[in-house]
Order: structure tokens, then sequence, then C-alpha cells
């Protein structure tokens, strides 16, 4: 009957399965390795299409940081709490306000069609008036913070 090395004793066991998986690990390494040197070099611009063409996922939720600054240089920073939602036609997006306190509360929702032909409908609650206001798509260029 042969022996296996591993079999002698429990030092040559440990020895022995160490080498075992020290040897799968350094194939898969290999092996990822060389996938990674023959695929094909992108240029700048196959990567920014790869990336805007990347499947997004149906919902997000993000924290921002707005810097807004004016011709002077000063600079006015914003940070707010951002949720989306894609429904196939339609995606649906709720940003709050979050600091500074001026601003605080205030809430801006837009809801963005595929269709070309049909414009964006834009909403914004200015929690000092209580009031919700339908931004219409002639003044979507304007300033509202």
């Amino acid at each position: 009957m042969l022996r296996r090395p591993c079999d002698s004793n429990k030092t040559n066991y440990r020895r022995c399965n160490m080498l075992r998986k020290l040897s799968i690990l350094l194939a898969l390494i290999g092996a990822l390795t060389f996938n990674v040197f023959a695929q094909e070099k992108l240029t700048g611009l196959q990567v920014m299409e790869k990336v805007y063409n990347r499947p997004t996922g149906e919902d997000m939720e993000a924290n921002l940081t707005m810097i807004l600054i004016n011709a002077n240089g000063d600079q006015r920073v914003r940070e707010i709490k951002q949720f989306s939602r894609d429904f196939g036609d339609v995606e649906k997006k709720i940003m709050f306000f979050i600091k500074p306190a001026d601003v605080r509360n205030t809430s801006f929702m837009n809801w963005s069609y595929d269709d070309p032909n049909k414009d964006d409908d834009q909403w914004i609650y200015l929690p000092a008036l209580k009031k919700v206001k339908r931004i219409s798509s002639d003044s979507k260029g304007d300033f509202f913070m």
C-alpha cells in the first residue's frame, strides 16, 4: 500500500495542507493576472462610454455636497440627501437640503422622462412658505437655491 506524504504525522499533514492551499491561491492569482493582461487596452473614450452605458440599478441613495461659487469667488456649501428610483419610462428623484440652516428642509423633486418630447416635471418645497411650487419648463434654467 502506498502512503501519501501528508499521512505520516500531524506536522506533515499541516504542512501539506498549507502547501495545497498556497498552490490553489497561486493558481487563482496567476489566472486572474493572465486575464487582466489578456484584455485589450481601452481608449479614454471607450472607458467613458462603458461607464455611461453601465447598468445603474433601479434605485439610489446619496449624500451630496454642493459648492456654489459666485463671480467674486465666494463659496456657499450645501449638504443634500438624495433618493432616486427608475420606473422604466421615468426616473424620479427627491433631494432634501440638510445644511446650512437657512435652506434646511427645502426639498426639490424631479421626474425625468425618457420620452424626449415630454418635459421633465420639477417641484420645490419651501419650508418658510410651507408651500410646494411647481417649476415650469420655461424657468428650468433659472436659479432657485
